[in-house]
């Protein structure tokens, strides 16, 4: 299964969930945002400068319904960081965006497969241990997800109210 097979599949659906559950992901169209917050730029895209951005405005006001938990350790990495503080245009687009850390509540433990789930269609996404990403797999039992995403969505809080109680600096 390639991007092109996860985009066909999230088209169709009402509802896009993903869990997130390393603590980095070594994606090359990244590596260029990454390198500019080391260096200190903190300017956030918007729907205006960022298609992806704009997707999601757009996707969102037509009643899609984009959710992700961020399951967290710490201290928290350096990509972690980062990803926390450019999710604040994420959620300004029209995504919902929680924050769980591992260490609230020992059955978060559960929580060690990334996933998207589109409406009840699962699909798993491997990654290595450093977080490049590998291959993404279509489950077949979408059931043992739903508990998953209500599991990761008990335990986890909105990003801003993270950011506000956990992180003050990373506040756009």
């Amino acid at each position: 299964m390639d991007v092109t097979d996860i985009a066909a599949i999230a088209e169709r659906a009402e509802t896009r969930f993903r869990l997130e559950t390393l603590p980095q992901y070594l994606v090359p169209q990244e590596a260029d945002d990454l390198a500019s917050w080391r260096r200190g730029d903190r300017a956030l895209p918007s729907p205006e400068t960022s298609p992806w951005l704009a997707h999601l405005r757009d996707t969102t006001a037509a009643g899609i319904q984009w959710i992700r938990v961020r399951l967290l350790d710490h201290p928290l990495t350096e990509y972690s960081e980062w990803e926390l503080y450019g999710y604040q245009a994420n959620a300004r687009a029209g995504e919902r965006i929680y924050v769980a850390d591992r260490a609230w509540d020992s059955e978060l433990a559960k929580l060690d497969q990334d996933f998207w789930l589109f409406d009840d269609t699962p699909v798993l996404m491997h990654y290595d241990r450093d977080g490049h990403f590998l291959r993404a797999e279509q489950a077949s039992e979408p059931r043992a997800y739903r508990g998953l995403r209500a599991l990761a969505l008990q335990h986890s809080i909105p990003l801003d109210e993270y950011l506000a109680r956990h992180a003050p600096r990373l506040i756009a």
